[in-house]
């Protein structure tokens, strides 16, 4: 959901992203970039960004309004979590790649800020929580 509650965003098997209005289903913009499965997604604080993460080891930083890709920040694996901080701006992103890495990256220049690497390799239990 948005900070509003008035959209909701889904990954999908088929490369995209897409943003919904949360109370009468209607599609309202469709991400396209990736080129594989989405398997995470988040809105900014702020409502002007979102986040997604691909299996095709990248994470991408969006424009909400018209769909714009602003920034690709790199994984060395799949990415299987993205959220931003709960900061009222909004301005880092976390994400969580396959490979135990866990990045924070600014949302201002695409640059990693810090790497962690968790030492449980089983990706399908770390989940990202802003």
């Amino acid at each position: 959901f948005s900070k509003d509650g008035r959209r909701v965003m889904t990954g999908s098997t088929d490369r995209t992203a897409k943003i919904w209005e949360s109370m009468t289903g209607r599609l309202l913009l469709t991400l396209r970039g990736h080129t594989s499965w989405v398997h995470a997604c988040d809105f900014s604080p702020g409502g002007t960004l979102v986040v997604t993460a691909s299996d095709d080891r990248t994470a991408r930083l969006w424009n909400e309004k018209n769909g714009t890709s602003l920034l690709v920040l790199v994984h060395t694996s799949c990415v299987h979590g993205c959220a931003f901080s709960i900061s009222n701006d909004g301005r880092r992103i976390i994400t969580a790649g396959v490979d135990t890495k866990v990045c924070i990256w600014c949302a201002d220049t695409g640059e990693c800020q810090l790497t962690i690497l968790v030492e449980d390799s089983d990706s399908k239990t770390r989940k990202l929580r802003p």
